[in-house]
C-alpha cells in the first residue's frame, strides 16, 4: 500500500510539476505578448505625438506667423501711404502758400512802386499840386529852350567865324574886344555873336539887350540848378514867384531875342522829351507785364507737375491696393486649405486614440481573465498542497513563495497598467486642451477677420480722404482759373490804361487841365481796383487758411485713429506672445511626459529582466526539486530494497555469509543517495 501510494503521489507530483511548467510557459508567452503590445502602443503614442507636434507647428506657422506678418505688412503699407500722402499734401500746401506769399509780395511791391511813382511824380504835390505841375512844365520848357539856344548859338558861332575870316570882320572884332570885358561863359559868347550880327544897330541898344540876356541866362541856370537839387519842396514857392516876376518883366523873351524859330525848336524838343518819357513808361510797364506772364507760366508749369505727380501717386496707390487685395485673398485661401488639412489630421489622431483606447481595454480584459485563471490555479494548487503529506510541505512552501513572487509581479504589472492608464488619461486631457486651443485659435481667427474688416473700412476712409483731396485740387484748379481770369482782366485793364495813356499823351499838348482831371480819375480807379484785388486776395487767403485748418484737423484725427489702431495691434502682439508662452509651456510639459515615458520604459525593462531572472531561478529550483524528489524516491526504493534483502537474509540464515556484503551494499547505496540529496540541497 505504501509503495502504491508513493507511486501515485509521485505521478501526481509529476503531473502538478508539468502543469506548473506549462502555466509558467504560458505566463512567459503572455508576458512577451504584453511587452510586444506595449511596444506597439508606445510606437503609436510616439507617432501620435510626432503628428501632434507637426500639427502644432503647422498651426503656429500657418495661423499666427502668416496672419501677423500679413497684418503688419498691411499696417506698414497703410502707414507709408498715409505718411506719403501727408508729405505730398504738406509739400503742396507749402508750395501753394509760398506762391501765394510771392504773389502777395509782388502785389505789394507793385503797389509800393506805384506809390513811389506817384510820390516821385508828386513830391511837390504834398505841398501844392498845381505848383508841382507848373514846375515840371517849366523844367521841360527850359530844357527845350536851352537846347534850342545851344543850336542857335552854334549856328551864330559858325556865321561869326565866317565873318571873321572875311576882311570886314577885323574892325568888328576889335570893337567887340574893347567892349566886352564881362563874364566869359557860353551864354555871353552867344550874345556877342548876336551883337556882331546886329552891328548896324546902335551901341546903346545892343548893350542893354546883352545885359538883359546875360541876366536872363544866369537866372535860368540858377533855376535849373535849384530845380534839379534836393530842396525842391522848400523852394517851390520862391521859384514860382521868380517865374511869375520874369514872365511879367518879359512875356516872351525868346521871341524878342531870337524870333519864332527858337520857339519852334523848343516845342519840338518838348515833344521829343515827352515821347521819350512815354516810351520809358511803356517799356517799364511792358517789362512788368512780361515778368508777370513769366511768373504765370512758371506757376502753370508747377501746377501741371503737381497734377502729374498726384495722378502718378494715385495710380501707384490703386496698384498697391489691388496687390494687397490679391495677397489677402491668397492668404485666405491658404488658411482655408491649412484648416482643412488640420481638421483631417485631428480626425486621424482621434481615430488613432480611439483604437489605442480599444486596445488598452482589450489588454485590461485579457489581464483580468488571466488573473482570474491564476487565482483559480492557485486555489487548486493550495487544495492539492493541503492534501499532500508532511514530506512535500517544503515543496509546497517553495511553490507558495513562487506564487508570492508571481503575485508581486502581477502587482507590479497592475501598477504599470495603472501608470499607462494615467498616461492615457493625460493624453486625453492633452487632446481636450488641444481642442480648446483650436477653438481659441478659431475665435482669434474670427477676431483677425474682424480686424481685417476694420482695416478695409479704414482703407475706404483713406480713399474718401483722397477723394476729398481731389475735390480740393479741383477747387484749387478753379481758383487758378479765377486767378488767370483776373490776370487777363488786369491785362485788359493795363491795355486800357495804355490806350488811355496814349490818349493822354496826345491831349497833354492841347489840354493840361483835362489831363489833370483824368489823372485824378485814373488814380482813384486804380486805388479802387487795388483795394478790390487786395480784398479778394484776403478773402481767398482766409478761405485757404480755413481749408488748411480743416484738412489739418482731419489729418490729425486720422493720425489719432492710426495711433489707436497701433495700440490695438500692440495688445494683439501681447496676446500672441502669451499664446507663444503657453505653447512653450505645453512643449515643456511634453518633454516632462517624454521623460516620464522613458522612466516608465526603463522600469518596465528592469522589471522584465527581474522577471526573467526570477523565472530562470524558479525553473532551476523546479529542476533541482524534481531531482531531489527523484533521489528521495530512489532513497526510499533503496531503503525498501535493503529492508527486503535484510528480511530475505534473515529468513535464509544458512546463507549468512552474504548478509554483511548485502548490508554494505545497501549502506553504500543509501550513502550515495544521501550525498546526492545533500549536494542538491547545497546547490539550492
Amino acid at each position: 500500500m505504501a509503495q502504491a501510494l508513493s507511486e501515485e503521489e509521485f505521478h501526481r507530483m509529476q503531473a502538478q510539476l508539468l502543469e506548473l511548467r506549462t502555466q509558467n510557459y504560458q505566463l512567459s508567452d503572455d508576458l512577451r505578448k504584453n511587452t510586444a503590445e506595449l511596444n506597439v502602443v508606445r510606437l503609436k503614442t510616439v507617432t501620435l505625438e510626432k503628428d501632434y507636434i507637426k500639427a502644432q507647428k503647422a498651426l503656429n506657422k500657418s495661423k499666427k506667423a502668416q496672419e501677423m506678418d500679413a497684418l503688419l505688412s498691411e499696417n506698414e503699407m497703410l502707414q507709408g501711404k498715409l505718411h506719403s500722402q501727408e508729405d505730398d499734401f504738406r509739400l503742396q500746401n507749402s508750395t501753394l502758400m509760398q506762391e501765394l506769399s510771392k504773389l502777395c509780395t509782388q502785389i505789394e511791391e507793385l503797389q509800393h512802386e506805384n506809390k513811389e511813382q506817384k510820390d516821385g511824380k508828386g513830391l511837390q504835390a504834398e505841398f501844392s499840386s498845381p505848383i508841382s505841375i507848373s514846375v515840371d512844365g517849366e523844367l521841360l520848357r527850359l530844357q527845350a529852350e536851352n537846347a534850342a539856344l545851344q543850336k542857335k548859338m552854334t549856328a551864330l558861332q559858325e556865321r561869326h567865324e565866317s565873318e571873321i575870316k572875311s576882311p570886314r570882320g577885323a574892325q568888328v572884332s576889335e570893337t567887340k574886344a574893347s567892349e566886352t570885358d564881362g563874364p566869359a561863359d557860353t551864354n555871353g559868347v552867344q550874345l556877342r555873336s548876336d551883337i556882331s550880327e546886329s552891328r548896324e544897330d546902335s551901341a546903346a541898344g545892343t548893350n542893354d539887350r546883352l545885359e538883359q540876356a546875360e541876366a536872363k541866362c544866369a537866372k535860368l541856370e540858377q533855376r535849373v540848378t535849384e530845380l534839379s537839387g534836393p530842396a525842391v519842396r522848400t523852394t517851390g514857392l520862391v521859384m514860382k514867384q521868380d517865374a511869375l516876376r520874369w514872365s511879367a518883366l518879359c512875356p516872351n523873351p525868346i521871341t524878342q531875342c531870337f524870333g519864332p524859330e527858337v520857339e519852334l525848336h523848343t516845342e519840338v524838343e518838348e515833344k521829343r522829351l515827352l515821347k521819350e518819357q512815354l516810351q520809358a513808361l511803356e517799356s517799364s510797364k511792358q517789362a512788368d507785364i512780361t515778368q508777370l506772364q513769366e511768373e504765370i507760366a512758371k506757376l502753370s508749369d508747377k501746377l501741371k507737375k503737381k497734377q502729374d505727380s498726384f495722378l502718378r501717386l494715385q495710380g501707384e496707390k490703386e496698384a498697391l491696393y489691388n496687390d494687397s487685395r490679391t495677397k489677402i485673398d491668397e492668404i485666405h485661401q491658404r488658411k482655408e486649405e491649412e484648416l482643412k488639412s488640420l481638421n483631417i489630421c485631428i480626425q486621424k489622431l482621434q481615430g488613432d486614440l480611439l483604437s489605442a483606447n480599444q486596445s488598452v481595454g482589450e489588454m485590461k480584459e485579457q489581464l483580468q481573465s488571466r488573473q482570474k485563471e491564476h487565482e483559480l490555479v492557485l486555489h487548486t494548487l493550495r487544495d492539492q498542497i493541503a492534501c499532500q503529506s508532511a514530506v512535500s510541505q517544503e515543496q509546497v512552501e517553495s511553490i507558495l513563495t513562487e506564487n508570492d513572487a508571481l503575485r508581486t509581479n502581477l502587482v507590479a504589472l497592475e501598477q504599470i497598467q495603472t501608470v499607462k492608464t494615467q498616461e492615457i488619461n493625460l493624453l486625453r486631457d492633452q487632446n481636450m486642451a488641444l481642442n480648446v486651443e483650436l477653438q481659441q485659435r478659431r475665435t482669434e481667427q474670427e477676431s483677425f477677420l474682424a480686424q481685417r474688416d476694420d482695416l478695409n473700412s479704414q482703407l475706404q476712409e483713406v480713399n474718401r480722404a483722397s477723394s476729398r483731396l481731389l475735390e480740393q485740387l479741383t477747387e484749387m484748379d478753379q481758383w487758378k482759373d479765377r486767378l488767370q481770369q483776373e490776370l487777363e482782366e488786369a491785362k485788359k485793364t493795363a491795355d486800357k490804361r495804355k490806350a488811355m495813356l496814349d490818349e493822354l499823351a496826345l491831349e497833354i499838348i492841347t489840354e493840361k487841365s483835362r489831363h489833370k482831371e483824368e489823372l485824378s480819375d485814373v488814380r482813384l480807379r486804380h486805388e479802387k481796383e487795388v483795394l478790390g484785388v487786395r480784398a479778394r486776395y484776403e478773402k481767398e487767403l482766409r478761405v485757404l487758411h480755413e481749408d488748411k485748418n480743416r484738412t489739418e484737423e482731419g489729418i490729425r484725427s486720422q493720425l489719432r485713429d492710426e495711433k489707436a489702431r497701433n495700440k490695438e495691434l500692440e495688445g494683439l502682439q501681447q496676446c500672441v506672445e502669451e499664446l507663444q508662452a503657453q505653447v512653450q509651456s505645453m512643449e515643456d510639459t511634453k518633454g516632462w511626459f517624454e521623460r516620464r515615458l522613458k522612466d516608465a520604459e526603463e522600469s518596465m525593462e528592469k522589471s522584465r529582466l527581474e522577471h526573467q531572472e526570477i523565472t530562470e531561478n524558479l525553473q532551476k529550483e523546479h529542476s533541482l526539486q524534481l531531482e531531489v524528489v527523484s533521489l528521495v524516491f530512489l532513497f526510499s526504493d533503496t531503503a525498501e530494497w535493503c529492508t527486503q534483502q535484510h528480511t530475505q537474509t534473515l529468513s535464509s540464515r544458512p546463507r549468512g555469509i552474504l548478509t554483511g556484503s548485502v548490508c554494505r551494499l545497501c549502506s553504500l547505496q543509501l550513502a550515495l543517495v544521501l550525498h546526492g540529496i545533500l549536494k542538491l540541497c547545497y546547490c539550492m
